[in-house]
């Protein structure tokens, strides 16, 4: 099995979404393979968690399909607070939340990749959106002050990192005593196929994490009482219809079933816990 390095999966990472980010023919959004109609994208969104009016609320050009849940639905968010998105991308998410906090609060996103930076920031200005601020930055790294922020979202990133720890320490940093921390990301119960971890396509797709592994990262970062509020099947297609994946899987059949066994375990997940 080939293992990346960690440079090499963040460049592949930034790269696959900066090509979302600019809408090139070639990108398929790993939520809505085979299609780039809006309808099609915002039908997905919802099988995923979001509202129709949600979807009708924002700028038309937040919504990539690239989430596997809506935070902002069960983050309980209030007028006033200061949110903080992790892995922001086209801004969907921070601005959902810019409608719940109200002019007194305020919405954070940061992410590495310019080209969804720059995105965001049009949709910010188009939509009117006054309180939403977008900072390029790294979620191992974030440029966020200590324990400033109330409530933290994000919506099927952390599993692209290559330091999640790193991740959650920062999370743990930047919130305030009582915080909260709302995740939407992908778990399964079937280890991941070496295949898979070996194709650099499917690690920049995200892959999952499993369950009880990703509870534990939230527990050694200082969250123990996380906790998986709610979860829905979630198509593995996006991983099993790549173009490398699709290869190794005609070459040797004999992996198809835990290939199948495997894809069959996902499931999108909702995770919660507090900072104390």
């Amino acid at each position: 099995m080939t293992i990346h390095a960690a440079g090499e999966v963040k460049k592949a990472v930034r790269d696959r979404y900066a090509r979302a980010a600019t809408k090139e023919a070639s990108y398929c959004a790993p939520s809505c393979c085979g299609s780039t109609d809006a309808t099609d994208v915002d039908a997905i969104s919802q099988s995923i968690g979001y509202s129709a009016g949600e979807l009708a609320d924002v700028p038309e050009d937040a919504n990539l399909g690239l989430g596997c849940g809506n935070p902002t639905a069960i983050a309980s968010l209030t007028p006033g607070q200061t949110v903080l998105d992790l892995g922001s991308g086209a801004g969907i998410d921070c601005f959902l939340a810019a409608r719940q906090v109200g002019p007194s609060g305020k919405v954070i996103g940061v992410d590495m990749t310019p080209e969804m930076l720059e995105r965001a920031r049009h949709n910010a200005e188009s939509g009117g959106y006054t309180n939403v601020e977008f900072r390029l930055g790294e979620i191992e790294a974030l440029p966020v002050a200590d324990q400033s922020i109330d409530v933290i979202i994000s919506n099927c990133v952390l599993n692209l990192s290559t330091d999640k720890a790193k991740v959650l320490a920062e999370a743990h940093r930047v919130l305030r005593p009582g915080g909260r921390i709302v995740v939407s990301d992908m778990v399964c119960d079937h280890p991941i196929p070496s295949v898979l971890l070996g194709n650099l396509d499917a690690v920049a797709g995200c892959l999952p994490t499993l369950r009880e592994t990703y509870l534990q990262e939230f527990r050694d970062a200082g969250f123990p009482d996380v906790r998986i509020v709610d979860e829905r099947a979630y198509p593995a297609s996006y991983i099993l219809d790549d173009d490398g994946v699709r290869e190794f899987r005609a070459l040797n059949p004999a992996e198809e079933g835990e290939l199948a066994g495997f894809a069959a375990s996902i499931v999108g997940a909702h995770f919660e816990a507090t900072r104390r």
